[in-house]
């Protein structure tokens, strides 16, 4: 597997018109002084953004920018219309149906999905994000339908088409968490995932969910289909397998090493927790290869190894911005497949592993960037870092990658002294030449 750094590029920064406008609204001598050092302030800001630019990728990610992308938004819009007709069809549930299981499994929807709409309109309007009021006809058409059904019709009906939708919107939602360089919806999409995790499970336990829900469609699951499932391995189960097995190979051994190394006391507490829990995921993973018949690696990828070994190469500050930033990543960019693999699989055994690993995965990545070292630019990966990278002689490289502390910093003090530098010379600008005119 190739790994990349961020996918989507740092949004640009604009100078707001609307300043520039209260600005010439003064009086006629501060217009003066404004026209006289336009120029100058036009070139100034220039250069003080082209600086910040090349800062903002060393910006922790969890104090990164309130844009929304348009990613970010689609993502939102989806969760409305989910919410628009999972949360009606559920509040009926536990009146359409005699089964005890998909009474308490359409309350915990009901509820889950409630909670989760309050959230996202909140978070739409402090972003500027409309947000869909009105159901589409094609969900108004299941509410319908759903409405007409009773029983054991009715309970087959909910549970196959509510977990179809869950599928599709889980795989979006854990995208947008690794991804995603706006704090509020990082946020809304770690609660989505949270959600979605819990009740396709309950759900899922109530046996009345129909094998074609779980395919990533996105017409209506088809009710009547019936399916034999065949006892063979399905390959994305083997590869589900065999990649989470290589992850824990790699990130065990290095977080154990961190947790003893690390300078910051933080991340070397966040080390030690990750290094015990993939202890937890190696044994889900390694029962469900046994229940299923999988073959698993005993080593890591050539590419994993190269990341362990540039962050037993490193030590202090470096260490810990090494091991927070190409952990982050790492998780980022396997965290998706393991969504789709828990949406999607008809394996038991595999979708244990698949839920053991999305949970850790996602409290993985909430810890790491919890340390405040982890950068913009280090949510996801497709090819080796510059900075995971050896020398020829096969030692890791000692230059580090513009997203380190290193670099960051030398740019963050550049930016402030140019900025104070200006700032001080228009100050004295300004007064040089209201004294001229007086």
């Amino acid at each position: 597997m190739h790994l990349r750094w961020s996918r989507e590029p740092l949004p640009h920064l604009r100078v707001s018109p609307s300043k520039a406008a209260r600005s010439r609204g003064g009086t006629g001598t501060m217009r003066h002084r404004l026209g006289t050092l336009g120029q100058r302030a036009a070139l100034f800001a220039i250069l003080s953004f082209a600086f910040l630019g090349a800062f903002i990728g060393a910006v922790p990610a969890n104090a990164q920018s309130t844009e929304v992308m348009p990613s970010d938004r689609s993502f939102m819009v989806s969760l409305r219309q989910a919410n628009s007709w999972f949360v009606p069809v559920s509040k009926e549930a536990p009146t359409r149906t005699t089964n005890s299981g998909i009474s308490n499994a359409g309350r915990d929807i009901f509820e889950g999905h409630s909670r989760l709409d309050v959230d996202l309109r909140k978070s739409a309007q402090e972003l500027g994000v409309v947000m869909p009021n009105d159901v589409s006809g094609e969900h108004q058409s299941l509410i319908d339908e759903m409405a007409a059904r009773s029983g054991d019709n009715h309970d087959r009906a909910y549970a196959t088409i509510v977990r179809q939708a869950q599928g599709g919107l889980l795989v979006m939602a854990v995208q947008t968490r690794a991804t995603t360089q706006n704090t509020t919806i990082r946020t809304l999409a770690h609660q989505t995932v949270q959600t979605l995790i819990r009740t396709m499970t309950v759900l899922e336990n109530t046996g009345k969910v129909d094998p074609s829900a779980l395919e990533l469609v996105t017409a209506k699951a088809q009710l009547n289909a019936v399916r034999v499932l065949g006892q063979n391995v399905d390959p994305s189960d083997r590869e589900l397998l065999v990649l989470l097995t290589q992850h824990s190979l790699w990130q065990k051994p290095v977080s154990r090493e961190s947790s003893d190394r690390a300078r910051d006391a933080k991340v070397r507490k966040v080390a030690g927790q990750l290094a015990a829990e993939h202890t937890q995921l190696t044994q889900a993973v390694t029962e469900a290869a046994r229940q299923i018949g999988v073959d698993l690696p005993a080593e890591p990828t050539t590419e994993q190894k190269s990341w362990a070994n540039a962050i037993s190469s490193s030590s202090g500050e470096e260490l810990d911005t090494m091991y927070a930033n190409l952990s982050r990543a790492a998780d980022g960019s396997l965290i998706t497949q393991v969504a789709h693999a828990r949406a999607t699989t008809k394996s038991v055994p595999a979708r244990i592993a698949a839920q053991t690993a999305l949970t850790l995965l996602l409290k993985h990545m909430l810890l790491l960037e919890g340390t405040g070292l982890v950068k913009a630019n280090s949510l996801q990966m497709t090819d080796v870092p510059a900075i995971a990278q050896s020398k020829p002689g096969g030692s890791p490289t000692s230059q580090t990658d513009d997203s380190f502390p290193s670099v960051g910093l030398l740019t963050g003090i550049a930016v402030l002294v140019v900025a104070g530098a200006g700032t001080l010379w228009l100050v004295r600008a300004v007064g040089h030449h209201g004294e001229h005119r007086r």
